[in-house]
């Protein structure tokens, strides 16, 4: 009964605005539609009551605009999110043991994986040039265009398309990056670095933002780790 009352007052506010009251055409004060007991102990509208709900023709459908491509776009960039699409986070995961860089949702989700070239000797890096890789939690100092970098060393262009530079205390140049010696890949040949192949790294660098973590997880230890 009670839901029956709502619904009829819901009628009734909807159709007052535009003239249509219970008693009439018309405005002013004018009483709720009126029901009335039927035979089967249930209820039925009064007649002036059914006329009204026959009138109520409903609303009209909305017209929308159409959706704005461009900023759909924008809102779907990686520099930005909307309230309520902000991304999910991603992160990277070195295995330095098994060679393999996993890129890996907050809920556990791979998103991405591809085999890396980690540094020629295992363990924990110590100092500049000890040819090994830092292990631990990092973040993305930047992701930059690395296609005409040189090797001090020889000169030669050795980083591929991309460098994603790793912020890691107490060290510098430490980054993933592409190689010109793809034959490397998988491996235990760098200085230091996490090569990839070039198609595997510009996939990479569009997984990834400023807000990503690389973990990189250490090698097991092994006889001779503490040798420089």
């Amino acid at each position: 009964m009670k839901k029956l009352w709502v619904t009829l007052v819901m009628i009734y506010a909807a159709l007052a605005p535009v003239g249509i009251t219970a008693t009439g055409v018309g405005r002013g004060s004018a009483s709720a539609p009126d029901i009335e007991d039927a035979d089967d102990g249930g209820y039925v509208f009064t007649t002036a009551t059914e006329s009204l709900v026959k009138s109520y023709g409903k609303t009209a459908e909305p017209s929308l605009p159409e959706p704005d491509t461009e900023a759909w776009a924008l809102l779907e960039s990686p520099s930005s999110a909307a309230p309520g699409r902000q991304r999910v986070p991603r992160n990277i995961v070195v295995d330095k043991p098994h060679t393999t860089l996993y890129v890996i949702t907050a809920f556990g989700d791979t998103l991405f994986d591809g085999r890396v070239c980690a540094s020629l000797k295992r363990g924990q890096k110590k100092k500049r040039d000890d040819w090994r890789t830092p292990e631990g939690d990092f973040r993305i100092m930047g992701i930059y265009n690395s296609t005409d970098w040189t090797y001090q060393d020889t000169g030669d262009k050795c980083y591929g398309p991309y460098f994603i530079s790793l912020i890691t205390p107490g060290f510098t140049d430490i980054g993933i990056h592409g190689t010109n010696a793809p034959y490397s890949v998988p491996g235990r040949r760098s200085h230091g670095c996490m090569r990839m192949h070039n198609d595997k790294v510009t996939a990479l660098r569009t997984l990834v933002h400023k807000d990503s973590h690389i973990i990189v997880l250490p090698d097991p230890e092994q006889p001779g780790d503490d040798e420089e």
